[in-house]
C-alpha cells in the first residue's frame, strides 16, 4: 500500500490496507453446560458447570506486502520513496509466525434463591472460573534480560472467584425495590492473549524501517529501487526486503506481566419501581462500579531523560518497545436511569407512552480500544504514557433521553391501525485535544506508538492550552498563534483549560437527535391476518438533510490543533506549528478538521414490510 504526504501537510492513502496484507483468523469455540435445580422448602438451589473452550489460529503479518511512503504525488509517479515499512515472518514462511493456542475457561457455580415470603426474594451465589492455557509462548531471551522476567506468561492456572448477591422486595402492591452486589469479570481475553503469542519478537518482524539514505553497502537502497520499479507487483516487497529482516533483539515485544490477573469489576445496584395515580409507572436505578483488576499497559524500555516546558517527562527513544499488559485498580462509574410510563384506553384509541433518561459518569485509565499492543498503549492520550491518568471513559455517554408514543385504533372493522413515534437523543462522543507529533519524537518514546503513525493517531500527548498568543511557554508564527488563540476561545472545553494540560476526553461532539416513525395497518381475512408496515428511521433526516446527523472524530478520537516541537535555543518553550487542516486564508475555523459524519447512522432509512399471521 502507499502513503503520500502532500505539501500542505495532508496524507493520501492508496492501495491495500497494510493490516490486511496477511491477516487470517480461525476461531473455533465449544460450549458445555450442566445445570441442576433443587427445591428445598423456600430455597431453590442451583448448581452447575460450564466450559468454554477456544481454539485459535491467528496469522497477522502487517506490512508483508510493503508500505511505500512518498513525499508527493510526483515522487509516487517517479517512484522515489521516502522510506518503506516491511514486516513478515522472520523465516519467510508465514506459518512459522502463526499464533496457535487453546484456552478453556472452566466455571463452577452455586446459588441459593430464598423466598421467605411472597414479597421478598434473596439470591446468594458464587462462581469460580479457572483457566487452562497450556500452549507455550515462544521465549524471547532479550526481553527477559531487559525486564527481569520472561515474556512467556499466559493465562494457564489463572482463576477468579465471583461472589454475587441480589434481592427483590415488594413491600406493597405498588412498590418494588431491587438491588444487588457482586464481582463481575472473567470471559476470554483472546486479543490480549493472541498478542503475546504473535508479538513474541522472535517469530515475526512487525515493521522494519528501510530507507534510500541507508548505507549503500547494506544493499537496502538498491533493494528499494528494484522494488518500486516492480510496483504494483505485490510480491516485490517479499522478494527484495525479506533478506533484511530476522530475529532482532531490539524489535517490539507484546507480553503479559507475570502477576497479571483476569479483568474484573465490583458492581453495586439499587432500584425501585412505583405505580402511582392512574397507573403511572415510575422507575429509577443506580449502578455503581469500582475496578478490581482492570486493563493497563506500559512500555518497559524507556528512560526519562528530561522535562518538557509544562512539566511532563521526556523519554529517550529506544529502538523498540516492550509493551507489557498489567492491571490497575483505578476506574469507577455511576450510571443512573429513570423512566416514566403510562397507557390509556380512550374513545380516540389506545395510547402507550414512555420516557427515559440515563446519566453516565464513568472514569477509566485505559479504554483498550485497539487490537495491537502499541496502539492500546498510545491511543489513550496522556501526559505520560507509562503513568496514565484517570479521565472520563471514551465510551461514556453523559446524557441519553428516549421517548416513545404509540397510538392504535380500529379505524375500519376490527382491523387495528398503529402509529408509533420513537425519539432517541444523546450527548456527543468524547474526544481529546492533543499535540500533533509530526513524525518527530519531541517527547521521546517508541516508533509507531509515540510518533510515526500520524495517519492513525496525530499524537498521544495531551495538549498544553496556552493562556494566550503571548504565553511564555509557546512560540511560533504570530498569525497562526493568533488564529489558534481565537479557536481556543471558541471551544469551551479548551478555553476552560488555559494555562494547563487539558484532560483526556474532555470535549464532546454535538448532541444527536433521532426521530423514527412506524405506520402499521392490520388487515384480517377470517382466521388470517396481514400486517403492512412502513418504518422510517431517522425521519428528521428525510425532512431536512441537516437533521439527524451523527458526527464524531475517527478513533482514537485525538485531535491536534498544532504540531509541537521544543525550541532548541530555549528548552522551556514549545514551538507550535499548524496541522494539515490549517489555512491562513480561512483562519481559526480551519485550525482542526471538522468531525466526520457517520454516513449510515446519519441517513434516513425506509423499510416496507408484510407479516402474515395464521
Amino acid at each position: 500500500d502507499f502513503t503520500i504526504f502532500t505539501a500542505a501537510g495532508g496524507t493520501i492513502a492508496a492501495g491495500g490496507d497494510r493490516f490486511r496484507h496477511t491477516n487470517e483468523l480461525d476461531n473455533e469455540s465449544q460450549l458445555i453446560k450442566i445445570k441442576a435445580d433443587y427445591q428445598l422448602g423456600d430455597h431453590l438451589l442451583t448448581a452447575g458447570f460450564e466450559q468454554e473452550e477456544y481454539t485459535v489460529r491467528n496469522l497477522f503479518l502487517p506490512f508483508s506486502k510493503g508500505n511505500y511512503n512518498f513525499g508527493s504525488l510526483d515522487d509516487l509517479e517517479n517512484r522515489v520513496p521516502l522510506f518503506v515499512l516491511y514486516g513478515n515472518s522472520n523465516t519467510g514462511v508465514a506459518g512459522d509466525a502463526e499464533a496457535n493456542f487453546s484456552l478453556a475457561v472452566n466455571s463452577f457455580y452455586i446459588q441459593d434463591e430464598w423466598t421467605p415470603n411472597g414479597d421478598l426474594t434473596l439470591k446468594l451465589g458464587v462462581r469460580f472460573d479457572g483457566y487452562d492455557n497450556s500452549d507455550n509462548v515462544v521465549a524471547n531471551p532479550a526481553f527477559e534480560t531487559r525486564n527481569g522476567f520472561s515474556n512467556t506468561t499466559n493465562l494457564d492456572g489463572k482463576d477468579l472467584v465471583l461472589p454475587r448477591f441480589g434481592f427483590n422486595w415488594t413491600p406493597t402492591d405498588r412498590l418494588t425495590i431491587r438491588g444487588g452486589a457482586g464481582l463481575f469479570g472473567g470471559g476470554a481475553p483472546l486479543i490480549i492473549l493472541s498478542n503475546s503469542y504473535s508479538g513474541n519478537g522472535v517469530t515475526r518482524t512487525f515493521a522494519s524501517f528501510l530507507a534510500p539514505f541507508f548505507d549503500p553497502a547494506s544493499g537496502i537502497p538498491a533493494a528499494i529501487d528494484r522494488a518500486v520499479q516492480r510496483l504494483p507487483d505485490p510480491t516485490a516487497a517479499f522478494d527484495e526486503f525479506q533478506p533484511f529482516i530476522g530475529f532482532n533483539p531490539d524489535v517490539d515485544v507484546d507480553a503479559m506481566a507475570p502477576d497479571f490477573e483476569i479483568l474484573s469489576t465490583w458492581k453495586y445496584s439499587i432500584g425501585a419501581e412505583y405505580v402511582f395515580g392512574d397507573d403511572w409507572v415510575v422507575a429509577a436505578d443506580v449502578v455503581l462500579s469500582e475496578v478490581n483488576d482492570g486493563y493497563n499497559i506500559y512500555e518497559g524500555r524507556r528512560t526519562q531523560v528530561g522535562t518538557a516546558p509544562d512539566g511532563r517527562p521526556i523519554y529517550d527513544t529506544p529502538a523498540g518497545g516492550d509493551y507489557i499488559v498489567t492491571n490497575t485498580s483505578q476506574g469507577s462509574g455511576t450510571v443512573f436511569t429513570a423512566s416514566l410510563s403510562k397507557a390509556w384506553d380512550t374513545d380516540f384509541g389506545y395510547f402507550n407512552f414512555d420516557v427515559g433518561y440515563t446519566n453516565q459518569n464513568v472514569d477509566e485509565l485505559r479504554s483498550y480500544n485497539r487490537f495491537v499492543g502499541f496502539e492500546t498503549y498510545a491511543f489513550d492520550a496522556q501526559t505520560d504514557l507509562n503513568n496514565g491518568q484517570v479521565d472520563p471513559s471514551k465510551y461514556e455517554v453523559e446524557h441519553r433521553i428516549t421517548a416513545n408514543l404509540i397510538w392504535s385504533k380500529e379505524l375500519f372493522g376490527d382491523n387495528t391501525t398503529t402509529v408509533g413515534l420513537a425519539y432517541a437523543g444523546r450527548s456527543g462522543r468524547h474526544y481529546s485535544y492533543v499535540f500533533g507529533s509530526g513524525g518527530v519524537p519531541t517527547f521521546g518514546g517508541t516508533f509507531l506508538a509515540d510518533f510515526g503513525s500520524e495517519g492513525d493517531n496525530p499524537g498521544p500527548m495531551l495538549m498544553y492550552v496556552p493562556t494566550g498568543a503571548n504565553d511564555p511557554l509557546i512560540t511560533g508564527d504570530a498569525g497562526f498563534l493568533a488564529d489558534l488563540d481565537e479557536f481556543i476561545s471558541g471551544e469551551g472545553c479548551l478555553n476552560g483549560a488555559r494555562g494547563g494540560i487539558i484532560g483526556r476526553n474532555s470535549c464532546e461532539t454535538d448532541w444527536v437527535n433521532i426521530l423514527s416513525v412506524r405506520l402499521q395497518q392490520e388487515i384480517k381475512f377470517g382466521e388470517t391476518a396481514v400486517d403492512l408496515f412502513l418504518d422510517i428511521e431517522n425521519f428528521g433526516n428525510l425532512i431536512n438533510s441537516d437533521w439527524g446527523r451523527v458526527d464524531s472524530y475517527t478513533a482514537p478520537s485525538n485531535v491536534a490543533p498544532a504540531i509541537v516541537g521544543i525550541d532548541a535555543g530555549n528548552p522551556n518553550q514549545y514551538v507550535l506549528t499548524p496541522s494539515a487542516s490549517y489555512d491562513p486564508a480561512v483562519g481559526a475555523s480551519s485550525v482542526v478538521p471538522q468531525p466526520a459524519i457517520a454516513r449510515i447512522a446519519s441517513a434516513y432509512r425506509l423499510q416496507l414490510g408484510v407479516r402474515f399471521r395464521f
